[in-house]
């Protein structure tokens, strides 16, 4: 009878269930299931035994790539300048190792001068996938933008962001797989809207996800990159740069508009103000 009871409890209770912090002084019985044996909380959350995350053990580490500057508690981990790279190419896939776009949604913001990542619009709450299997470095709240933030450490030596979640559902130390649910969307941070940022890192040093990604397909351009200087900010966005002549009557408002760009982006490159006199024959850089 206390096992119906629970099961019970257990089935009426799955529409606002969430996977709980196992704390063995809150459990108040173990249940079978169709699935495998539950766990139930006395605060009527539940989870499967199995869900149990797999972490990271120094003994499985065998290449150093997860040991060699493991911070937690920052979000920059490695502080090395483009200098100090050596050129290599790395694998982005395998026949073992895929690739997921985080989530599908308007890009409305890509890699620029000012902003190191992509915006993808979405829907608070909608999920937030892996884009490559790794081990989780860092998830928590950022003071410095982010909002709730996941960075995950990949098999390939690069680094992912994902910023502005509503809730994240990984532990640092956690191994991800490619595709794997690790949050869920939000506007935390600083934001105006739902939407998730979504960095590529090498050693700390951003590179623009769009050299990898060819985005309307969700698909990689290729399986391997190669990590050169060129392809480092800011000299990937030296050479990409768009330098036009200014014309009368133009501002630094009709120039965004024209070029697709913002005032702030504008007013970046040039180290100009908003409000700055534009001449008549001189070049600016839009993009």
């Amino acid at each position: 009878m206390k096992l119906f009871r629970l099961w019970l409890l257990l089935v009426l209770f799955i529409p606002i269930l969430s996977v709980a912090q196992r704390n063995v002084n809150a459990i108040l019985d173990t249940v079978e299931t169709p699935n495998g044996p539950a766990i139930l909380y006395k605060n009527f959350t539940w989870e499967y035994m199995q869900d149990e995350p797999i972490l990271m053990s120094q003994e499985e580490d065998s290449t150093g790539l997860f040991s060699n500057q493991w911070i937690n508690s920052t979000i920059f981990a490695y502080r090395v300048n483009i200098d100090s790279i050596h050129d290599t190419l790395i694998l982005l896939t395998s026949a073992e190792r895929v690739f997921t776009m985080p989530i599908y949604g308007k890009l409305f913001r890509g890699f620029t001068y000012a902003h190191k990542g992509l915006d993808i619009k979405l829907n608070k709450g909608d999920s937030v996938r892996a884009a490559y299997d790794g081990v989780v470095r860092y998830a928590k709240y950022n003071r410095g933008g982010f909002g709730n933030l996941v960075i995950i450490r990949h098999y390939n030596g690069l680094e992912t962001y994902y910023g502005h979640l509503s809730r994240i559902m990984v532990k640092v130390n956690e191994v991800v797989k490619s595709g794997e649910y690790i949050a869920l969307g939000g506007s935390t941070g600083r934001s105006r809207g739902p939407h998730l940022h979504f960095e590529v890192r090498y050693k700390d040093i951003p590179l623009d996800p769009l050299r990898m990604i060819d985005y309307d397909s969700q698909k990689l351009i290729s399986n391997t990159f190669p990590i050169t200087k060129r392809v480092f900010f800011p000299n990937d966005y030296v050479e990409n740069a768009l330098i036009v002549k200014i014309r009368r009557g133009d501002t630094v408002g009709k120039l965004s508009r024209r070029y697709h760009t913002s005032v702030k982006e504008i007013c970046a490159m040039n180290k100009i103000k908003q409000n700055s006199t534009l001449r008549v024959g001189r070049s600016i850089r839009v993009r």
